[in-house]
C-alpha cells in the first residue's frame, strides 16, 4: 500500500456539524488560518431537514437547507482549501496524527490540537427487514442497527432514516410517489416527519414503543398532543413492538400487519464516538469532556452531540444533543485553545417544536423522566391562556413544571428546586418561555425563587394572571417551611 499523502496543520477539526463549522468559523474570525476540517458528507440544517421535505414552510425542498462548503454565507469564502471530505479512520492522540480516508485515497495530517464534532448517527432497533445485502453507495454515513455501527446503504430499499442531505432526498423522493407510510418514533423528528408527509398527502401511521408519544412530554401533555394527531387522520399505536420490516410495510409483535410504501424510523440517535473510544480517549455513552470540552486528552476537545456533559440542574452526565448548544460549546473550545479563559454555561436537553400547530416545548427533566432516576419529585400544572380568556382570539394551554420534593446529597438537588418545564398552546409560540425555564432550571432555582422573575402583561398576548404568582401560591404549602 503506499504511503499516504501527509499534510501539516495546527487544528485538527473532525465533523462537518454545527459543531464543527463554528470551531472552524470561529477560529478564522480569530486570525487563525491554520485549520483543516474534514467533513464525510454535504452539512446540512439538520433540525431543517423535516419541512424540507413537507416543503409547507420550506417550499424549494432539501436543497435549500443543504451548506454548500464552496459558496457558504456565514463561513469564510474560501473555506474550500480547508475542507478534507471523507473519515478520519485512525487517530493517534499522543503522536498528534490522523488518518483521513476518501473517495481519493488516505492523507496523514499531523496536528497540535484537535476539535472532534462527529455528531450522532440515527439508531434503528435490530428488527429484521431494516438491513439488506444491497450498496446503495453513500460513503462515510453511518446508523446504529441496535449496538452495530452500519454503513447507512445497508438499509432495505424501503427503509429511510432522517439525518443528513441524503436522507432528506430519499425521503422528498419518497413524498413524492408514495401514499401510505408509517414512521417508527415519536420525539421532534418523529413528529416533525409525521407533519411533512401529512403535509404531502400521505396516509401516516406512527408507531411508539412507550406508553404515549413524545418522551419529551409528560402523559397529560402528550395526550393533547395525540387527540392533534388523530384529528387529522394520523393513526397511533402506543406500546408497539416490531416484529418485522417487510416489502410490504411492518408486522407487529402481535401479528398485525401494516401496509405501507415506506417505513421511517425516528428512534432517536447516539454519538458516533467510536474514533474517540479507539484512541483511548475516556468514553461512556459519549466522549466525555469537562467545562471547557476538553477530553480526557489535554490537546484534544469534543463538542456537538458526541459530547457528553454535566447536566446543570441534577449534576448527572448527559447527552444533549442540540445543535444551538454545539455551537456554544465550539466557542468554548477554540476560545480555550487560544489560551482564552472561557468555560460552558451549565446545560440541561431542551426540544421546542410544532406539530400540526399545536405548539409545545420541554426543557429539564419530566416527572416521568426524573422519577424512573429515582429523584424524589412532585409537579405543578398550571392552565394558561395565550390572550385576556373574553377574547375570541383566546386558547387555552397548560404549563407544568417538575419539582424536587426532598433534598439529594450527591447531586445537591434542594426541595423546591425546579427540575424541568413543559408547555402547550395552540397559535403561540413557547419559546420565550422555554428560553426563560432553561435559565431558571440550569442555575438551579426553587419554585420561591419564582417570586424574582418579573411577568409582563399585555392583553393581546397573555392572560392578566401573573403565573409565577400562581404557581408560587400552589407551592407555598408545600415548600415554605424548607
Amino acid at each position: 500500500m503506499a504511503n499516504p499523502k501527509s499534510l501539516k496543520r495546527k487544528i485538527l477539526i473532525v465533523g462537518g456539524g454545527p459543531g464543527g463549522r463554528i470551531s472552524y468559523m470561529m477560529l478564522r474570525n480569530m486570525g487563525i488560518d491554520d485549520a483543516v476540517l474534514v467533513v464525510n458528507e454535504e452539512p446540512t440544517i439538520i433540525c431543517s431537514l423535516p419541512y424540507a421535505v413537507g416543503r409547507e414552510l420550506i417550499p424549494e425542498g432539501p436543497e435549500k437547507v443543504v451548506v454548500d462548503l464552496s459558496r457558504p454565507e456565514k463561513l469564510p469564502p474560501d473555506t474550500m482549501k480547508d475542507v478534507l471530505i471523507g473519515e478520519v479512520t485512525s487517530l493517534d492522540v499522543e503522536g498528534h496524527r490522523a488518518v483521513v480516508t476518501g473517495r481519493e485515497g488516505s492523507v496523514e495530517v499531523t496536528f497540535e490540537k484537535a476539535i472532534l464534532a462527529p455528531g450522532a448517527v440515527p439508531w434503528i432497533p435490530p428488527v429484521p427487514g431494516v438491513l439488506d445485502d444491497s450498496d446503495g453507495g453513500v460513503d462515510g454515513t453511518w446508523v446504529w442497527y441496535g449496538k452495530e455501527l452500519v454503513p447507512r446503504s445497508s438499509l432495505a430499499s424501503n427503509v429511510y432514516s432522517l439525518r443528513g442531505a441524503h436522507d432528506a432526498r430519499a425521503l422528498d423522493d419518497f413524498a413524492a410517489k408514495a401514499q401510505k407510510a408509517v414512521v417508527v418514533g415519536s420525539g421532534a423528528i418523529g413528529l416533525e416527519i409525521v407533519e411533512a408527509l401529512v403535509h404531502r398527502g400521505l396516509t401516516v401511521t406512527l408507531l411508539e414503543a412507550l406508553p404515549h408519544v413524545t418522551s419529551a412530554l409528560d402523559a397529560p401533555l402528550a395526550a393533547r398532543l395525540e387527540d392533534r394527531l388523530v384529528s387529522r387522520g394520523v393513526t397511533v399505536g402506543k406500546g408497539i413492538a416490531l416484529a418485522e420490516v417487510t416489502s410490504t410495510g411492518v408486522t407487529l409483535d402481535d401479528g398485525t400487519a401494516i401496509e405501507a410504501h415506506g417505513v421511517i424510523f425516528a428512534t432517536g440517535v447516539r454519538p458516533n464516538a467510536e474514533l474517540a473510544r479507539q484512541a483511548g480517549l475516556s468514553v461512556d455513552r459519549g466522549i466525555i469532556v469537562d467545562e471547557t470540552m476538553r477530553t480526557s486528552h489535554p490537546d484534544v476537545f469534543a463538542v456537538g452531540d458526541a459530547a457528553e456533559i454535566i447536566d446543570g440542574p441534577t449534576g448527572r452526565r448527559v447527552l444533549p444533543l442540540i445543535g444551538t448548544l454545539a455551537m456554544r460549546q465550539a466557542l468554548v473550545a477554540v476560545s480555550r485553545i487560544l489560551g482564552m479563559p472561557m468555560t460552558a454555561a451549565p446545560a440541561t436537553p431542551w426540544g421546542v417544536s410544532e406539530t400540526l400547530g399545536l405548539h409545545w416545548a420541554s426543557v429539564g427533566w419530566t416527572e416521568e423522566a426524573a422519577t424512573a432516576m429515582d429523584l424524589a419529585v412532585t409537579s405543578l400544572a398550571l392552565p394558561y391562556n395565550t390572550r385576556e380568556p373574553y377574547m375570541a382570539a383566546n386558547r387555552e394551554g397548560l404549563w407544568k413544571l417538575t419539582v424536587a420534593t426532598a433534598p439529594d446529597e450527591k447531586t445537591g438537588i434542594r426541595p423546591g428546586q425546579i427540575l424541568g418545564f413543559q408547555a402547550l398552546m395552540e397559535d403561540k409560540s413557547p419559546l420565550f418561555l422555554a428560553e426563560r425555564f432553561l435559565d431558571i432550571v440550569t442555575r438551579r432555582e426553587t419554585v420561591m425563587d419564582l417570586a424574582r422573575h418579573h411577568f409582563i402583561h399585555s392583553p393581546a398576548h397573555n392572560d392578566v394572571n401573573d403565573p409565577y404568582l400562581q404557581l408560587l401560591f400552589m407551592a407555598r404549602k408545600l415548600f415554605m417551611s424548607h
